[in-house]
């Protein structure tokens, strides 16, 4: 039996996420996840497959005898530590673009710029999110015939479509999800909710998450009087976050360029609500308008505009009769170009093209 090819997979965490498909499930390969410390080990960790680097380190020839191929690092930050593997044993090197890695990392420093210089320099394959950061890789350096552009991609059988409907005298449910950091843009979402409040006492805002702003977050909806229609929950696991879609009737990605520079990609929370059929509100940022057409699959406003993200929420509530309309074409944009199973081909084409010359 023909043993099969291995990639070697490394992201923050072993935590199960939107980045999980893109480890186990590339056609024709077997992703191998390598840690870089003993923290990164979690229990109920989707991935079976875990290899330490140090123990690559320490006997090499696990490389043949794993049959490893290439290796592919999810954030182009995190690449340093595997650049040996390029430079001492010639294997394929590729590194995705996230956000935060392509707009605030190299910001931070002389020392981090180099890094991203060498990575392009030696790297065989870059996978931006969007266009958006293809651009800003190209900015820094790297050459555009090593970049392919990889939407992360939604999985339509675990996110089902449901047109989204209400009966007067019920609440009118908006859902955010995030990391309550700044570029998720959750403080101005409230302030906008606190405006949309005043006129509509049928809304209800809910925010998943956790992260060092909940504490400001809470005390601002004090503040603002907001306290009986705004609840934050704590993180949901990723494998149950749809039933938070399927009871939500408007989602909203307020995203924002945080002091640092700091950039999302596209929010998956995004695609996967749009998935659903909700309805969205978010933002012209980084690659969010190569997802939302405004006006036909949700509503886009500027960054940091409290009052036009109120405005947006205030249409979205006093026109349930539109739900439906921007929930299909939602839905349509995510089965043309963030198809799970489409972009997981295309991921293996891209491995297919530089493997077979190595």
């Amino acid at each position: 039996m023909k043993k099969r090819i291995t990639v070697l997979h490394h992201k923050y965490s072993l935590e199960d996420g939107h980045v999980t498909p893109q480890i186990r499930d590339i056609p024709g390969y077997r992703g191998v996840f390598v840690t870089t410390g003993e923290k990164q080990y979690r229990e109920m960790s989707p991935f079976t497959s875990v290899l330490p680097l140090k123990n690559i380190k320490k006997n090499p020839k696990l490389l043949q005898l794993q049959n490893v191929a290439a290796v592919h690092i999810h954030h182009g930050s995190l690449s340093p530590k595997f650049y040996f593997l390029k430079e001492k044993y010639g294997v394929p090197l590729f590194a995705g673009f996230r956000g935060k890695d392509a707009t605030a990392y190299p910001k931070k420093s002389q020392k981090n710029k180099e890094n991203l210089l060498k990575l392009f320099e030696i790297g065989d394959r870059f996978f931006p999110v969007c266009r958006h950061l293809k651009k800003e890789i190209m900015a820094l350096g790297c050459p555009e015939e090593k970049i392919r552009v990889l939407y992360g991609g939604v999985d339509l059988s675990r996110f089902n479509y449901r047109p989204r409907e209400w009966a007067p005298g019920k609440k009118i449910r908006i859902l955010a999800i995030g990391r309550f950091v700044e570029k998720k843009g959750f403080e101005d979402l409230i302030r906008a909710f606190a405006q949309v409040r005043k006129e509509h006492d049928n809304v209800k805002l809910e925010l998943i998450g956790q992260g060092p702003l909940e504490a400001a977050y809470r005390r601002l909806i004090l503040k603002l009087g907001i306290e009986d229609s705004v609840k934050l929950v704590p993180w949901v696991d990723y494998r149950a976050i749809h039933q938070k879609y399927d009871r939500s009737h408007i989602f909203c990605a307020p995203s924002v360029t945080d002091a640092e520079g700091n950039q999302e990609g596209i929010p998956n929370t995004l695609k996967e609500a749009m998935a659903t059929g909700m309805p969205v509100v978010s933002t012209v940022h980084a690659g969010i308008p190569e997802l939302v057409d405004n006006g036909v699959s949700g509503l886009l406003v500027p960054e940091r505009s409290v009052t036009k993200l109120a405005s947006a929420l205030n249409d979205m509530v006093e026109h349930p009769d539109r739900w439906d309309a921007f929930g299909k074409q939602a839905r349509g944009k995510i089965e043309r170009d963030f198809n799970l199973k489409e972009q997981l081909l295309k991921q293996k084409r891209f491995y297919d093209e530089m493997i077979a010359k190595s």
